[in-house]
């Protein structure tokens, strides 16, 4: 049991990394659009590569790898947050083991709004419309207003996006993924699609979640890249 003392956090974990610290140039992100999203998430530790030298832009993002790079790119936490006795993934997840890396970024999930089920395997790869879902939860908790500010960018004057293929998203996901795509944090192919039950390249997620950085205003003093 815990009772939420005061709001979340704002930013901390981007302004405490260091704008000058070294990070990876990765020798594979050459034919990858906005390679530039992905190196400024690498330089602030928000997602990695697999190696020191390669991305693998095209390799699917799995769950563990997904909520951990939405917990730290959107700040997520519970420091705010006071409990009984001191949180564990087993107390909400029945699959994942309390001493696995993921184990903390999966707990502040829970307790920030995303929802995952209880027996989720986080070894399954994420798809595209899972990752929109959950992005926009996370976006949601960062600025509760967000659907009437239209965060840090300007608010488009566009009716809402026709998603063509979002048949096997369930009405609140649709709703979600349209958000995501109405605030240009993801786009539909020129056929009106989304692909919400494809798995979601770690590009894609990179290039999604810097947009929705930049949407929230979080990059704050470090700025855009160039």
């Amino acid at each position: 049991m815990m009772v939420r003392k005061c709001t979340l956090g704002l930013a901390s974990f981007l302004l405490l990394a260091s704008g000058n610290q070294a990070f990876a140039a990765f020798d594979d992100l050459d034919n990858t659009v906005d390679k530039k999203k992905i190196e400024y998430l690498d330089e602030y530790h928000i997602l990695t590569g697999m190696t020191e030298t390669t991305y693998a832009p095209e390799r699917s993002l799995n769950v563990a790898q997904g909520v951990s790079s939405l917990v730290k790119g959107l700040d997520l936490n519970i420091d705010n947050m006071r409990f009984i006795k001191k949180p564990e993934a087993s107390d909400y997840y029945t699959r994942i083991s309390n001493d696995a890396w993921y184990s903390h970024d999966m707990i502040v999930a829970h307790h920030n709004g995303l929802d995952l089920p209880a027996d989720v395997d986080v070894t399954t790869a994420m798809t595209r419309g899972q990752f929109a879902t959950l992005l926009w939860q996370a976006v949601e908790q960062v600025d509760p207003d967000i659907n009437e500010s239209g965060g840090n960018n300007i608010t488009s004057t566009q009716a809402d996006p026709q998603i063509a293929d979002h048949h096997s998203l369930s009405a609140i996901d649709q709703q979600m993924v349209e958000q995501v795509i109405h605030n240009e944090i993801a786009t539909l192919d020129q056929k009106g699609k989304f692909y919400p039950d494809e798995p979601i390249t770690r590009a894609e997620a990179a290039v999604m979640l810097y947009n929705a950085i930049e949407l929230t205003g979080k990059l704050g003093s470090l700025g855009t890249i160039e």
